[in-house]
């Protein structure tokens, strides 16, 4: 039996499914319900391949945060702290909880896409949207960390989506809407000025422009954006612009060659991620030559939208690049594929039949149901091979840390420091649900201050192996001369998963408890003074 027999019988299986998205009165309700069995199985894979590791040091970071509210945080606004705060008063503090938001983000962000698509494509080419999308990693493999670059995705989609309406219709909702969800984008991640960039050009360049700005949709939009994002603005204002710093400190290119490079990787690298989507499409549809050319850059007026929303945010960073000189990431352009699809199937001289959407449903589903299964031999991989930034460690050495704690003080532990991504993944798994002091930086930490170390104490934890880790073991060593309270121990750590279990980590752990208060009423401070003493005695 062929590849293309067997394929074909496989894709007759997906006819209701491609006919329920081809049918207006059905398309909305089918499409919920493959994402949410799309988000449920990528779930299933997310717990089964991250069960021999910990939680990534980013996503603990957020959640360490949201300990803290704040208008703003030293290297991102705040929404998803918002966010997280709100899912954790739900849902317990656990892997499975973080992994099943990352999936409910990818669902929403599939949904959100589709109906985003669908104001230019309908039919086998609507249907085809969710499984190309599928087969980009942004929506599946590195969705499933959420972060402020997955978060983007049902945003983005959703203001533009909302801009579009507004433009067509000019109602005051989708307006609000618009302005609503740009700002929940800035406020989520400042790569969405991109975003809003690609948002203003659409209006200034649609030909129902001159009825739209005649209307109060513009204006809703400006007024709802700026209310939601002012606070943040004083925020920003009143601390210095502390994300913008970090920005600086991390993302400058240090000479030309390292620009060029940061430039040519961010181009090939973006589209090395739809590299899956593409050859979908051009190994199943197959356009000709000339619908390729009437796909990618067309500015008639009904795609002209699409061609500007798509286009602006992959373009505009690298001219922002070139004047700044700041290094940029692929990785960061994962929103801006919610267009793909429209920019390789809305042409009319691409032809899309049922069978060909089929097919394509069939191999997605395929390579989705693939990874779900071999979903053990990855966590079984991680196990042996380590996984970054000490992340198989973090549980143990939470328990470990906060057993040599208590052994010394009843009070809670309230700060644990170290290097960033070791501290935030670990105080992650703490009872006590400390505050971190990253890198022991008062920037990355502005809630740690000398004062409330001396007067709450702290924890340190250090890894021993690598040559990094040397500076963090100097800062427990002037911990441990500076304060006769400390204690600094050597623990062998060893991540087990199944009956196997991973290479030994060696980690430092030095705890300073607070100071001892005697409640005493013999002992209080005001007894003890001198001259009270020389008065009981006169007496």
């Amino acid at each position: 039996m062929s590849l293309v027999v067997l394929l074909d019988r496989l894709s007759c299986r997906f006819a209701p499914v491609i006919d329920g998205l081809c049918d207006p009165k059905r398309r909305r309700r089918v499409c919920l319900a493959l994402v949410c069995a799309y988000g449920a199985a990528w779930f299933l894979y997310g717990v089964i391949a991250k069960s021999s590791q910990d939680l990534n040091a980013d996503m603990a970071e957020m959640v360490v945060w949201s300990r803290n509210p704040a208008l703003g945080y030293p290297k991102h606004p705040p929404l998803l702290a918002y966010i997280i705060n709100l899912w954790f008063q739900i849902f317990p503090s656990t892997d499975w909880a973080f992994i099943l938001l990352s999936a409910t983000t990818l669902a929403i962000g599939l949904f959100l896409a589709v109906e985003l698509c669908g104001v230019w494509l309908d039919r086998e080419k609507r249907a085809c949207v969710p499984f190309l999308l599928g087969a980009i990693p942004f929506y599946n493999f590195l969705g499933l960390k959420f972060d402020q670059n997955s978060a983007l995705i049902p945003l983005w989609a959703l203001a533009m989506l909302a801009l579009l309406r507004s433009l067509d219709s000019r109602r005051a909702g989708w307006a609000a809407l618009a302005g609503l969800a740009a700002a929940a984008a800035v406020m989520t991640k400042y790569w969405s000025a991109f975003l809003l960039a690609g948002m203003a050009v659409t209006v200034l360049a649609d030909y129902r422009r001159k009825t739209y700005w005649r209307s109060a949709a513009p204006w809703i939009t400006a007024a709802v954006f700026l209310i939601v994002v002012l606070p943040h603005i004083v925020w920003l204002v009143q601390e210095n612009f502390p994300p913008v710093t970090w920005v600086k400190m991390r993302r400058l290119a240090l000479s030309n060659v390292d620009l060029m490079r940061s430039l040519t990787v961010y181009t090939l690298g973006s589209f090395g991620y739809a590299l899956g989507a593409l050859a979908l499409v051009a190994l199943v549809i197959r356009p000709s030559t000339a619908a390729v050319r009437d796909s990618w850059f067309v500015l008639e007026p009904k795609r002209r939208p699409a061609t500007l929303l798509f286009w602006t945010p992959f373009v505009l960073p690298i001219v922002a690049a070139l004047a700044l000189r700041t290094d940029l990431q692929s990785i960061w352009n994962g929103p801006a594929f919610n267009l793909l699809p429209v920019m390789m199937l809305a042409s009319p001289l691409v032809e899309v039949t049922r069978l060909q959407a089929m097919r394509i449903a069939a191999i997605v589903t395929a390579a989705t149901l693939a990874a779900l299964a071999v979903s053990p031999l990855i966590a079984f991989t991680l196990l042996k091979r380590g996984v970054e930034n000490d992340a198989a460690y973090a549980k143990l050495l939470a328990e470990a840390t906060e057993a040599q704690w208590h052994e010394a003080t009843q009070a809670p532990l309230r700060i644990l420091g170290g290097r960033f991504v070791t501290v935030a993944t670990t105080a992650f798994y703490m009872r006590d649900r400390p505050s971190i002091f990253s890198d022991f930086s008062p920037y990355l930490s502005p809630w740690v201050t000398d004062a409330r170390i001396e007067r709450e104490g702290i924890a340190v934890v250090c890894g021993v192996d690598l040559p990094i880790d040397l500076w963090c073991l100097s800062k427990v060593s002037a911990y441990v001369m500076t304060d006769p309270a400390a204690q600094r121990r050597e623990v062998v750590l060893t991540q087990r998963w199944l009956g196997f279990a991973s290479r030994p980590k060696r980690f430092i752990i030095c705890t300073v408890p607070p100071p001892v208060h005697d409640p005493r009423p013999d002992l209080r401070p005001d007894l003890l003074r001198p001259e009270l003493l020389r008065s009981e005695v006169s007496q």
